[in-house]
Formats: C-alpha cells, sequence, structure tokens
C-alpha cells in the first residue's frame, strides 16, 4: 500500500493548508532572524505583533493568507500597510508541502530533503534581499542535515514505498534513495547523493567561492561575495553533491552578471553595486536539480 493512499491532487489539498502555515512561520523567520536584540531574534515564544506598532495580532488576523486580504493589507491597529511579501511566502509555502509530491515521491527521504530545502531557499532568498543576511542560524544546521540525508540509505538500500502516479497507477519508490527518482509529474531518476560527495559538496562548497573571492579581491581590492554565500554553498553542496553545487555556482553567478552589469555599465555606486548572490543562488537551485544534467549533456553536446 502506498505510504498515504490518497491520490495526489487530494493529497495537494491535504497539505496545502498546513505548508501556508509553514509558510507563515517562513515570515516569522524572515522578519527576525536578521534583528540585531536577542529577544527580538526569538522566534519560539514571543508572540506575532505589528513591526510597526508592535500590537499583538489577533488569532483571526493571522489566518495564513486570508487575513492579509481581509485586512486588505493593513494592520488592524496601526493601519500600516503589510508588504505583499508577506502572503507571497505564505502561498509559497502552500506551493511547496502541496505540490511537492507531484516532482518527488511522498513519503521518501529525498521528498523531505527537498520540502527542507525549498523553505530554507525561501527564508534566505527573503532575508538576503531585504537585510541583505544569510543567518547562521539557519545554514549551519544546513550543512549537518545535508550529510545525515546521505547516511540512511546505507542502513535501508531496499527499502520500498508506493505512491500514486497519474490516473490508477501506481509508482514504487525506494524509501531512503537519496537522489531524484520518479513521481505524478516528474519521470527521471538521478544517481544517489553518496555521503562522500555530500562530504565533498560541502568542502567544496566552502572552499571554491572563497578561493574565487580571493582573487577577484586581489584584483578589485574588494570582496566579491559574502561569508554566507560561502555557507550557503557549503550546505547545498551537503544536500546535492559537489557537481550540482558546482552548477548552481555558475548558473547563480550568471544570473546575479545579467543584473549586475548592466548596474556597473550605468556607474551606479562608482561601478561598485552590491547584490544579494544568495537569491541568484535560490533561483538557480531548482533549475540545476531537476534540469543539470540535461542542460550540461546539452552543452557538451554543443561544444562537441
Amino acid at each position: 500500500m502506498p505510504f498515504l493512499d490518497l491520490p495526489p491532487w487530494i493529497l495537494s489539498l491535504f497539505l496545502a493548508p498546513f505548508g501556508l502555515l509553514l509558510g507563515s512561520f517562513s515570515n516569522v523567520l524572515i522578519h527576525r532572524l536578521p534583528q540585531e536584540a536577542p529577544e527580538d531574534r526569538n522566534v519560539v515564544t514571543k508572540p506575532s505583533h505589528c513591526p510597526s506598532c508592535k500590537a499583538k495580532i489577533k488569532p483571526w488576523h493571522n489566518v495564513p493568507l486570508f487575513g492579509w486580504l481581509w485586512l486588505r493589507g493593513k494592520c488592524a491597529a496601526c493601519g500600516w500597510r503589510i508588504p505583499i511579501r508577506y502572503p507571497l511566502v505564505e502561498l509559497l509555502g502552500g506551493v511547496i508541502l502541496g505540490g511537492a509530491h507531484w516532482l518527488l515521491p511522498f513519503g521518501t527521504l529525498i521528498w523531505l530533503k527537498a520540502v527542507l530545502c525549498a523553505y530554507a531557499l525561501v527564508v534566505l532568498f527573503f532575508t538576503d534581499f531585504t537585510e541583505m543576511i544569510l543567518p547562521d542560524v539557519i545554514q549551519f544546521p544546513l550543512m549537518v542535515l545535508g550529510v545525515l540525508f546521505a547516511l540512511p540509505q546505507l542502513a535501508w538500500p531496499e527499502t520500498l514505498t508506493k505512491a500514486w502516479g497519474q490516473g490508477d497507477t501506481l509508482i514504487q519508490a525506494l524509501a531512503f534513495h537519496n537522489g531524484l527518482q520518479p513521481a505524478p509529474a516528474y519521470h527521471g531518476f538521478e544517481p544517489t547523493v553518496t555521503w562522500q560527495a555530500s562530504l565533498l559538496g560541502l568542502a567544496i562548497g566552502y572552499g571554491a567561492p572563497a578561493l574565487l573571492n580571493q582573487i577577484y579581491k586581489w584584483i578589485r581590492k574588494t570582496d566579491g561575495l559574502g561569508m554566507g554565500d560561502f555557507k550557503m554553498l557549503a550546505w547545498l553542496g551537503a544536500f546535492w553533491g559537489w557537481g550540482p553545487m558546482l552548477g548552481i555556482l555558475f548558473l547563480g553567478a550568471g544570473l546575479g552578471a545579467a543584473v549586475g552589469l548592466p548596474l556597473m555599465l550605468t556607474r551606479r555606486s562608482g561601478g561598485q553595486t552590491m547584490l544579494p548572490f544568495g537569491c541568484f543562488l535560490a533561483l538557480a537551485t531548482p533549475i540545476v536539480v531537476f534540469f543539470g544534467r540535461a542542460l550540461w549533456l546539452g552543452y557538451l553536446g554543443v561544444v562537441g
């Protein structure tokens, strides 16, 4: 029997509300983790409040997505305009949890890893976009988890589970396979991320950009990357292996160049324009994870 005996679309309806709640919690992390005072970084016991007037938010005003719509995007106490980021992150949270099982077999290790990675990327994207900060409190645990995710397949390599596919078909999946597997809307199969690849990804993910930054600093006399970017690449390498991590680095650099070069040509800030590189890494990650091998083989075909 499947891990949860529900067709994919019913499973989406069941999981999406919980995803909205996780999106709401992601908003809390995005707002509080960059704060300087320790009490302002408390995401466990400190109740939800308006960032402007500090008034406590009533429970019915705090319902993900619908609360923002009911209040018409304004604080009920002071009228402060709530940024569009809040409902956007909540919506992304619903899409992640409600849609992940279409791309990865539900209830498997790779599904859990991808969901965790996706929520982390959402939080890091917006903390970097708004505050130019990639919080260590998120990134250090992810480095450890990335390596730990490679271990269960060593103990239970042949454990099988089943999930609903399209129509009335059932998909058989390896429960602890640390790589992509066929799912209702995804039919590829990628090699496992071994513990060796994970450790190499962790080491190279931190070391390679640090070396590039030193070269850039030698040429331009200033840092090209922040320490948070090194750590982000390190945990992405631990999650997906050293090969995809390098793909994420170079694609992220390409996306950053596409945005940064026009700004440099306009000579803004004397040609020195700070860009949130973590945002570009976050955007590059799903592209490389799902299409990296196809893009690489296509590139080799053109070069060859």
